[in-house]
């Protein structure tokens, strides 16, 4: 909707459950029953009384496509029907950002989420929780930690048995996963099994009836002792990343992690990203992430690390300095401006670090790191026309010799990081 356009009418989101139109309260009865149009899904419009006289209108695919729809009936003051809470996970957000939040009223009703909980006795804010629908499934692999919660919105009835696998294969198979179908009404059904014996079913546990689609995982997690643990903090180690060399060191990453500074999502341009560790980290503390690697194969290895350690949102671009320079975005959208810019290579490019510089917003991060005079010298001229701070990073590890130890010096790494004013 264009930012200028009136709002000629209000628009009312109503969350229903699966207790249906009997379990909705008595204001959001009245305004369905003086709507003069209501749009939702055929589920939740088939939830309507058969007294009900308003013009019904179900979703259409793709679901962006209804936007303007609804936009035509603003007049009207189109009513929405919605599952549960609109403003959790659901469609109240998408509408609230074509709308605004000032022309849309929302009448919740308990989320599956919720209800969830409730029916196990878990504290909802002890819980990750996250989507499965519409999202790459591999996110779940970011939240997995000792002892901890997880609930997982499901895409359709055989994510149970992906999501079992994805344990299994991460050394939790022995976490307890209880698969809560239809919640709040007459067909709920609450099953616990743990994640090997789910493992390898397809949409339902033997000689039980099938999974319903519409379905959500409550997960306790329990690591085995196979499990890789990996935290959401800075510095994995560099064996938790395929790579061929090109990585950024583990000391190094969480020092240069640290100096970008990353928040719940923000993005960051990761320019020669390599495997990719610095992009995937930032994503893992919350943010959001484009990696931009000009070789071919580490593109391959960025997406393949990508999926392996819970980050399969990361945006990979196959470019060079160069096109980088000759265009103001990659592929650029106002969702993909950079918070943060972190140069890994190609720092003595003409021009890189006053380009980037001039991308970042008020507040944004320009960290850099190289290992050569010539990146150093470009970095000293940087630092002197816009200030910032440049640290020289030294790492020594521990490796054999013959019989004995002894220490083994990285790279010495100068380390530039500037915030805009």
């Amino acid at each position: 909707m264009n930012e200028q356009s009136p709002i000629n009418g209000k628009i009312t989101v109503i969350g229903i459950g699966e207790d249906g139109y009997d379990g909705l309260g008595n204001i959001a009865r009245q305004i369905l029953e003086s709507a003069s149009i209501i749009f939702g899904g055929k589920r939740h419009i088939a939830m309507l009384p058969g007294s009900n006289i308003a013009t019904q209108n179900s979703w259409i695919t793709p679901f962006d496509a209804n936007m303007p729809l609804i936009e035509e009936c603003l007049d009207q003051n189109p009513v929405i029907l919605a599952s549960g809470d609109p403003m959790f996970f659901g469609i109240g957000n998408t509408l609230v950002n074509y709308f605004g939040g000032k022309s849309i009223t929302v009448i919740p009703h308990p989320s599956s989420i919720s209800l969830a909980a409730a029916r196990l006795g878990w504290a909802l804010a002890d819980c990750d929780i996250i989507t499965l629908h519409g999202r790459a499934p591999e996110i779940l692999r970011s939240h997995l930690r000792p002892r901890g919660k997880l609930i997982a919105l499901s895409s359709d009835a055989s994510t149970p048995a992906l999501v079992a696998v994805m344990l299994c294969e991460a050394g939790f198979d022995q976490s307890r996963m209880t698969i809560c179908e239809r919640l709040g009404g007459t067909q709920e059904r609450i099953t616990t099994q743990t994640a090997k014996t789910w493992q390898g079913t397809a949409t339902s546990m033997p000689d039980v009836k099938p999974i319903d689609p519409l379905n959500l995982i409550m997960i306790d997690l329990i690591a085995g002792p196979k499990a890789t643990i990996l935290g959401n903090g800075p510095g994995l180690p560099d064996n938790a990343f395929i790579h061929d060399g090109m990585i950024t060191k583990s000391e190094i990453r969480a020092q240069t992690i640290a100096s970008l500074t990353p928040w719940r999502d923000a993005m960051l341009w990761d320019l020669g990203a390599g495997c990719g560790s610095i992009s995937i980290e930032w994503m893992r503390a919350g943010g959001r992430a484009i990696a931009i690697e000009r070789d071919v194969k580490r593109c391959d290895i960025i997406r393949k690390n990508a999926i392996r350690l819970g980050t399969p949102d990361l945006i990979i671009r196959h470019q060079g300095i160069e096109d980088i320079l000759a265009e103001s975005l990659p592929t650029a959208t106002s969702e993909q401006d950079p918070d943060a810019i972190f140069i890994g290579g190609g720092i003595t490019t003409p021009g890189l670090l006053d380009h980037c510089w001039a991308l970042l917003p008020s507040h944004g991060r320009l960290v850099a790191n190289t290992v050569t005079l010539e990146g150093e010298e470009e970095l000293l001229r940087f630092y002197n026309k816009n200030g910032g701070t440049l640290s020289r990073l030294s790492v020594s590890r521990l490796v054999p010799r013959g019989n004995f130890k002894g220490w083994s010096n990285l790279a010495p790494v100068t380390h530039y990081v500037g915030v805009k004013v």
